[in-house]
């Protein structure tokens, strides 16, 4: 797949090196997955670690640490047939994909928390928005990064297909809707809140 929108050379780094949290490391492991030319770009940044380590003398291996991984597994909820997530989002994806889903006072549309370690104020979140549905006007009050998993998304002159990656910097006010003839599914890394403007502005300091 050959997605327009990618992220900057210094996340695909950062992603190769092992830095971010869980949510940016999922959010990336989402794109690589739809995009083969940032996968490929992280295979060639991974390269010269890969070398390093394979130039080290071998260590013992710790006898349990088989039943280690294999526990593991076996705790990771399998992937559903739908929503059509992806494997990079199995590790974040709660036991009963039914439950938990949220909205925001608009028809159309819901979300999910993610259920994963992460440092305070980062959320991450699995969308879903119904063909054409719009979501309410509202700015940012931190960085949101998304991945488009399914679908697509219109934001003013802007338009995202499945497997584009996208930045808001905090501030960014926009009122995105689903394009027309196709579900929209994706994922959201979110530093800090969202403010709605208008009537659902004022429940939400209500509240």
């Amino acid at each position: 797949m050959s997605p327009r929108l990618h992220p900057l050379e210094t996340r695909l780094l950062d992603h190769a090196a092992g830095c971010g949290d869980p949510a940016a490391s999922a959010l990336m492991d989402c794109h690589l997955a739809l995009c083969d030319a940032c996968a490929a770009r992280v295979a060639d940044l991974s390269g010269p670690g890969g070398r390093f380590l394979a130039a080290q003398s071998p260590l013992p291996v710790p006898p349990e640490l088989f039943a280690r991984i294999q526990d593991r597994i076996s705790r990771v909820p399998p992937v559903p047939a739908a929503p059509p997530c992806i494997s990079a989002l199995a590790p974040c994806l709660p036991a009963d994909l039914a439950k938990g889903w949220r909205g925001a006072l608009t028809r159309g549309f819901r979300f999910l928390d993610l259920a994963v370690d992460l440092p305070k104020g980062v959320s991450l979140y699995l969308v879903h928005m119904a063909a054409g549905a719009p979501f309410p006007e509202h700015r940012h009050q931190g960085l949101e990064e998304m991945v488009i998993l399914a679908g697509g998304l219109s934001d003013g002159n802007s338009r995202m297909e499945a497997g584009d990656w996208r930045g808001l910097e905090e501030g960014t006010r926009h009122a995105p809707r689903a394009l027309a003839g196709e579900d929209c599914w994706l994922v959201a890394r979110m530093e800090g809140e969202i403010r709605f403007t208008g009537w659902r502005g004022l429940i939400q300091r209500m509240i």
